[in-house]
């Protein structure tokens, strides 16, 4: 079979959700028909889109050096299009491997070259990634870029597409609705972020994105998290993780559900769940990696070691993790999981009894939200319900109250951004920093 039939096979099979049969088709193309550039782009790019959830940065793995195989051969065309496409993969690679400036310098480039190019797919996959990620560094700017792409999918059909990226097309509308519902989460709007979501979810399941699914799945999970409604967070995280249980321990997605379920558990004081979850998943990260993945679990383990009911409780162990976090995050520019261990870290210092270094580790998350803004995975109100119960503890009322204060005002307008009274008090009352925020300004 030459190159070009067996990437509309692995085309076929895509779309039909059959992921590892793409990987092989694709694979043998590049392996034994010895495709031309354009080709060899595209094979790569699809290879390497189908297989992310198994991407790992062992020496062994060669993702690394498909990348490098795309980029070349996308600047021997001199295709705009072909290396906006690369360039998104060198960018996913690098949120994996190296830094999230860096990676984000990727996205921006292809974003730039999809622009030129004019072509739809290039223009919604990198402004996607490129919002997305953008995230992590502002989140008014991820926001406003994952609009335009929005704006940018909305004006063109998918049938003036080239026949190669039509089948394609879809599946990146359904993933963007979904990016747009995770930076919506992100600041705060429950009600609007959750239609978003679902909207994504149903359109991938339609499409057979299963592994899509799996990873909008985590963010919806979540928002269902945080938002208090338990139950449906287990189930949403339950049904993310069985289409992927076949390949388990390869898949640093199935590390990162099965770690959100433990931290789902913790929320909900099913302390021997979370360990059960959270131990697995990170596990499994051990074993793939992930630049950005990794330090979220390793605050989520270090909080179950927090947990005084937790029969491996390990205050000191779990003041190391912190650390460990804070100093890799300097280097990565993952702000949200600094951030997140540094007030874990200020929790842990005060349980210990060490009053300086609480004060000076809580100083430093606000100090760093300050010049951040509202970030991704990170509640604001436990920043700031962190600094209070340190200056509580070292006599600092006045100060202690402003950063209450400025915890109420965040739950109370997450609270307005949920319509069903039902729900709102589940938000209030099911969430344990809501809970804490609301008693003590009470």
């Amino acid at each position: 079979m030459n190159p070009e039939r067996l990437f509309l096979a692995g085309l076929s099979a895509y779309i039909r959700g059959e992921r590892r049969a793409v990987a092989r088709y694709c694979t043998r193309a590049l392996d034994d028909g010895r495709p031309g550039d354009v080709l060899g782009v595209r094979l790569i790019h699809l290879r390497l889109i189908a297989t992310e959830l198994w991407w790992s940065t062992a020496p062994t793995d060669n993702v690394g050096a498909l990348v490098a195989r795309a980029h070349a051969a996308a600047v021997r065309t001199g295709d705009p299009a072909l290396a906006a496409m690369a360039q998104c993969l060198r960018g996913r690679y690098l949120i994996a491997t190296e830094s999230l400036p860096s990676a984000i310098a990727a996205f921006a480039e292809a974003a730039e070259l999809a622009a030129d190019s004019g072509n739809l797919l290039a223009e919604i996959e990198a402004l996607s990634d490129l919002g997305h990620h953008s995230v992590g560094r502002s989140l008014d700017r991820g926001l406003t870029i994952l609009r335009t792409a929005q704006a940018r999918a909305d004006e063109s059909a998918d049938d003036g597409a080239p026949p190669f990226d039509r089948p394609l097309l879809p599946l990146q509308r359904a993933r963007l609705a979904g990016l747009i519902g995770v930076a919506v989460f992100d600041d705060g709007r429950f009600d609007e972020a959750e239609s978003w979501l679902r909207r994504s979810l149903g359109s991938l399941r339609t499409l057979h994105g299963w592994d899509l699914s799996a990873s909008i799945s985590n963010y919806f999970a979540q928002l269902l998290t945080e938002a208090g409604r338990f139950e449906e967070a287990e189930q949403v995280l339950l049904g993310a993780l069985e289409p992927l249980r076949a390949d388990a321990d390869l898949s640093t997605f199935q590390g990162y559900n099965l770690g959100l379920l433990g931290k789902l558990y913790l929320e909900w004081g099913r302390i021997p769940d979370a360990e059960q979850n959270l131990t697995a998943g990170w596990s499994r990260l051990q074993k793939t990696h992930h630049r950005s993945i990794l330090p979220i679990l390793r605050n989520y383990m270090g909080e179950l070691l927090m947990q005084p009911e937790y029969r491996g409780y390990d205050i000191h162990r779990a003041r190391a993790l912190f650390g460990e976090t804070i100093t890799e995050c300097q280097q990565s520019g993952f702000q949200r999981s600094e951030i997140s261990a540094l007030t874990l870290r200020a929790l842990a210092d005060l349980r210990l009894g060490d009053y300086d270094s609480a004060c000076t580790a809580s100083a430093q998350a606000i100090a760093r939200l300050a010049v951040t803004g509202t970030m991704p995975a990170l509640r604001t109100e436990e920043v700031y319900f962190a600094r209070y119960q340190v200056l509580k503890a070292v006599g600092a009322n006045e100060a202690a109250s402003e950063s209450l204060s400025l915890a109420r005002s965040i739950v109370d307008r997450k609270a307005t951004t949920i319509a069903s009274s039902r729900k709102r008090e589940q938000f209030l009352t099911r969430v344990p920093i809501s809970y804490q925020v609301m008693t003590a300004s009470r």
